[in-house]
């Protein structure tokens, strides 16, 4: 605990650039005119009592300055008033500068992790759910900053109680002694609890996240939970969640409540024992008593708020240990960004995959062992094969996504590698299975792949993709907003707006993973014959399983268990009755 406690210290003062060290500095010129503001009622409870009784204060330091200069009650009391005036101007100057700083800290918090997962490397990226991802930018950090806020009012606290236990010893050093003892005697007898505190803060941590995954797995797929009529079913699981979190909330309270009244009642009986010996051990006079009673009636409260700040700080301090061990992990999986201006190579002839295999961590058996293909510039090639054969693998390499854990992957005979890869991957544009469209203008998810393209440019390949009439008759043309995932729009019209944005990069390479696998014989059609008119203006790779998708290609590759078994032209292959290819198109299939 203290080694983690230190570290998010060090790391406040990084993230926040020092300047949390200002706002600790103004804690402490409010922790410290507060407690002047109390030593101040000694003088003034001395003065009234002098002024019946002619005693004179009998105090280090305080009582020679009350002889030397005899400052009158008025003086007194305004003296008060100010200090009490200029403590108020100082807490509410910090709270308006910590509450500024932790915001923005919080905010760079948020953006760094944001640039750090999107930096990562693709294949660690698969390993990342996405609503952990999620809750780590809203729940955790949130939590980081409510341990931030925990730890200033620890140190607030203790400043005041250092400054109340140094005021309390120039009263009396054996009753302030006894006060410090006492309230050490308290915090030792709660350690249990804030033990608790931690264990609840790594508990309701992980509920959080599995509460954010069954509410994200149900919102990204309700269209499929509604078809199989299972909404009360995750309905159910959102509840249980809900009711895990609750029950163990409650449960924690209890404990916590149980510290407070716990102190509570210790602080009465320590209240009295103090009283005891102040009055039958240590025979103090009534003016030291009543002041000596003020401070521990304002110290008490102290050891309290640093109980209730230490059990808060340390149920949240789990989402600091989290989110450093993440955002480590991404970067540390950083993609190498290459070269300053290092351009993409030219790519007029081929691309050569010689030797590749890749294997993902973990895994037994690696996703593509020794693939020798070729890519040729101009012509249409078709990946085929069973499902997870590796040809979306395949195709995330060529695109520059994944790298190669042997072997090499060549464009016009010069290599890819870490100081290209993202150069070469700006010149290929890619077609996923799913349409991915943002819940906005269609200018504007075609404007994903070019920002300053102009609307001529739009509509040019909105026209390349077959696409600008129905464009044309939506009533807002290109500014028709297309719904959550482009639900405003068929499968047909999500892919010619998804096929649009590809060319819109003009592309050396296009890559089309599945592209139509989820439409219409009719719409497969429509979209081959589409993708059938580039031939020559742009290279394609696709990935597919259906004839309808391959019958246009130039070439063949087919890949089995992560390797290529065969490879050749669409007539050779298809005129050969014991190839792949003429088993998928006699409607064998390719799963088998």
């Amino acid at each position: 605990m203290i080694a983690s406690l230190g570290r998010f210290v060090a790391f406040l003062w990084r993230l926040t650039n020092g300047r949390i060290g200002v706002a600790l500095t103004l804690n402490v010129l409010a922790s410290f005119t507060e407690g002047v503001s109390l030593f101040l009622l000694i003088p003034l409870i001395a003065t009234i009592d002098a002024g019946r009784s002619g005693n004179s204060i009998d105090i280090p330091i305080l009582g020679d300055l009350m002889q030397r200069y005899h400052p009158s009650l008025g003086l007194l009391l305004v003296g008060f008033v100010l200090l009490i005036v200029l403590q108020g101007a100082l807490v509410r100057t910090k709270t308006l500068y910590l509450t500024g700083v932790m915001h923005h800290a919080i905010d760079r918090l948020r953006q760094s992790f944001f640039v750090s997962a999107g930096n990562a490397q693709w294949e660690v990226l698969q390993r990342s759910r996405v609503s952990d991802l999620n809750n780590i930018l809203t729940v955790e950090t949130g939590r980081i900053q409510i341990a931030a806020s925990n730890l200033t009012s620890l140190f607030q606290a203790l400043i005041l109680l250092l400054t109340y236990l140094a005021m309390a010893l120039l009263v009396s050093w054996q009753m302030a002694l006894f006060a410090a003892a006492i309230g050490l005697v308290m915090f030792a007898a709660l350690y249990p609890i804030r033990r608790q505190a931690t264990r609840f803060g790594e508990e309701v941590g992980q509920m959080f996240r599995e509460q954010n995954r069954t509410l994200l797995e149900f919102l990204t797929g309700i269209r499929v939970a509604k078809s199989f009529l299972v909404e009360d079913a995750y309905a159910e699981r959102f509840w249980r969640r809900l009711t895990m979190i609750r029950q163990t909330t409650l449960r924690y309270a209890g404990v916590r409540t149980l510290g407070t009244l716990s102190f509570q009642v210790m602080s009465a009986v320590a209240a009295a024992a103090f009283i005891w010996v102040a009055v039958e051990w240590v025979q103090l006079d009534f003016g030291r008593l009543i002041v000596l009673l003020l401070i521990f009636l304002r110290l008490a409260p102290r050891f309290g708020a640093i109980q209730e700040s230490i059990q808060s700080l340390l149920s949240n301090l789990p989402a600091f240990d989290l989110f450093r061990e993440q955002s480590t992990m991404f970067a540390e999986a950083a993609e190498p960004k290459g070269e300053m201006g290092e351009e993409a190579p030219s790519f007029s002839d081929e691309i050569r995959l010689e030797g590749l295999s890749l294997s993902y961590p973990g895994s037994s058996k690696p996703a593509l062992d020794d693939v020798d293909l070729s890519i040729r510039f101009g012509r249409i090639t078709a990946l085929i094969g069973p499902s997870g054969s590796g040809k979306s693998t395949i195709a995330d390499l060529v695109m520059g996504l994944l790298r190669p854990t042997s072997g090499r992957m060549t464009v016009d005979g010069v290599e890819i590698t870490d100081s290209n890869r993202r150069a070469w991957r700006g010149s290929v544009a890619f077609v996923p299975q799913e349409a991915f469209l943002l819940h906005d203008t269609i200018a504007a998810n075609l404007r994903i792949a070019l920002p300053d393209a102009s609307d001529e440019l739009l509509w040019s390949v909105l026209d390349q993709a077959k696409a600008r009439s129905f464009v044309e008759q939506l009533s807002d043309g290109l500014q028709t907003v297309v719904g959550e995932r482009g639900t405003r729009l068929s499968g047909g019209e999500r892919q010619r707006i998804a096929l649009a944005r590809a060319l819109l990069r003009n592309p050396w390479l296009l890559i089309l993973d599945e592209a139509t696998s989820a439409l219409d014989w009719e719409n497969q059609q429509k979209i081959a014959a589409d993708i059938a008119a580039m031939r020559g203006k742009v290279t394609i790779l696709t990935v597919a399983h259906r004839p309808s998708m391959i019958r246009f290609a130039d070439d063949m590759i087919a890949i089995e268990n992560g390797r290529c078994v065969e490879s050749g032209t669409f007539a050779a292959l298809a005129a050969d009755p014991r190839s792949r290819l003429a088993a998928m198109l006699r409607g064998e299939g390719t799963e088998r």
